[in-house]
This record gives structure tokens, sequence and C-alpha cells, in this order.
């Protein structure tokens, strides 16, 4: 401020009324230059500076763009990632189920071949016995001729003399399928299964005849089965629920052993 008040005043007193004149400055020129000069301005400012401004500006703001660009697609990548991780680990957890259930459905499919052998292997094993058992009674009961042949030899030649065809039917009803009365008393079935073992099989007329004399003793009887086993020589063995009637030949021979020892 001073120093424009001390060329106002320097200029006034070289110029007279004109201050402009005593700085030596040709107002009119000096205006056209300040005119010139804003329309440059104007002009620059329109063409030049403001165009240039607003394409920094937009140059900014697509930088600006494309960094949130970069910032969003780093955050696609890194979900991407993620769910790729998840769908890695996923199908790991299902791989793994998928084998353990596939383990698991072969030790069971392993366990049933096993069991279904080992039932196998029973069934033939238990038809083999029922096989077995079958034939042996078959050469029993082809056998069961020359047996009876055989006993009444040695029951003729004991009472020295010839028994009629009626003695000789009893004497070998009586070895083979009487029933053991005295032992029978007081024994019921109470609904019990029955059991009979003789020491050949019994033709179907014998086992009629024996489940009527133990019906006779027993009861009414609902379950029948018979057995055969040769060890106990002739007889019967009547088994009634956990009651078991030894009438065989074998028990008699054992007794009488014991009674001679003694």
């Amino acid at each position: 401020m001073n120093t424009f008040l001390a060329i106002t005043r320097v200029a006034a007193e070289g110029g007279g009324s004109d201050p402009f004149t005593g700085l030596g400055i040709n107002l009119v020129q000096f205006v056209a230059q300040v005119v010139n000069f804003l329309l440059i301005m104007y002009f620059l400012n329109g063409m030049v500076i403001r165009p240039v401004l607003r394409n920094l500006e937009a140059r900014r703001k697509r930088i600006e763009e494309s960094l949130e660009n970069a910032r969003k697609a780093d955050e696609r990548l890194a979900n991407v990632e993620k769910d790729y991780q998840a769908k890695l680990a996923e199908a790991a957890a299902e791989a793994q189920k998928m084998r353990a259930e596939a383990l698991a459905g072969a030790q069971q499919e392993a366990q049933r071949i096993r069991a279904e052998a080992q039932a196998e292997a029973e069934r033939i094993r238990q038809q083999a016995r029922i096989d077995a058992l079958a034939e042996r009674n078959q050469i029993l009961a082809e056998s069961r001729n020359q047996i009876v042949a055989l006993v009444m030899a040695a029951t003729n030649k004991l009472v020295g003399d010839s028994l009629d065809v009626a003695r000789q039917k009893a004497l070998i009803n009586d070895f083979f399928s009487k029933v053991p009365a005295a032992n029978l008393a007081g024994v019921a079935v109470t609904g019990a299964p029955v059991t009979v073992t003789s020491a050949l099989p019994l033709t179907d007329e014998e086992k009629l005849r024996v489940k009527g004399d133990l019906a006779a003793h027993l009861g009414e009887i609902h379950e029948i089965h018979f057995e055969v086993d040769p060890t106990i020589l002739g007889g019967l063995v009547v088994r009634v629920g956990d009651k078991v009637i030894d009438g065989s030949v074998a028990s008699r021979v054992n007794a009488l052993r014991a009674q001679l020892v003694a």
C-alpha cells in the first residue's frame, strides 16, 4: 500500500493531472493490453486450462475406478480362492466318506460272504451227518433180518427147542421195541415232547405200537420223535422232557456186570 501511494505521488508530480503520463504509461495502450491479456486468459481458460483440468479430473476418476476395480477384483479373487478351498475341503471330505462307506460295504460284503460260506459249510456238514445217519439206519434196517435170525437161533439154542412164529415175534418185539412199562410209573407227558431211541430202525407198525404203549402209561402224546443208537444193543430209551427212562439192553448188561463185579 505505501509503495502504491509513493508511485502515485511520483506519477502526479511528473505528469500533472494524469498519473499514468508521469509513469510513462500510455493509458489506452495499457487498457488494450489488459483487455488482450484478459481475453487471452479467458480463451486459455476456456480452451486449454479447463479441458486440461477436465481431462485430469477424468483421468483421476479413471485411476480411482481402476484402483476400485482392482480392489474388487482382488476381493473376488480372494472369494474365489476361499470358495475353491471350501470346495476342495468338501470334495476331500466327500471322498473320505465315500472311501469309508466303500470300505464298510466291502467289510459287510466280506462278512456276508463269510457267513454264507460258514452257513453253507454247516449245512453241508449237517446234511452229511443226516446222510450218514440215514445210510447207517438203512444198513441197520437191511441187517435187521440177519440180526433177528441170530437172536432167534441163540434163543432156540438156550431153550433147547424151536419156538413157534408167535413166540418168535413176541421175543423180537420185546428185544427191539419193548416199552419199559415198569419205569414209566408216575411219569406224565404234560405237553413235553417224547423221544424214543432204539438199537435198530423201527418199522412203521412198531412205531405205532410204541406210541400207543407210551400213551397208555403217559397220557396223550402230541409230539414224539424216533432215533437210532446201535450202542444200546436192544430195548428202548424213552426221554420225556428232562426225564430219561432207560430200558435198553446195554443198561441191563451194565447193571449185571456191576452186580457180578460186586
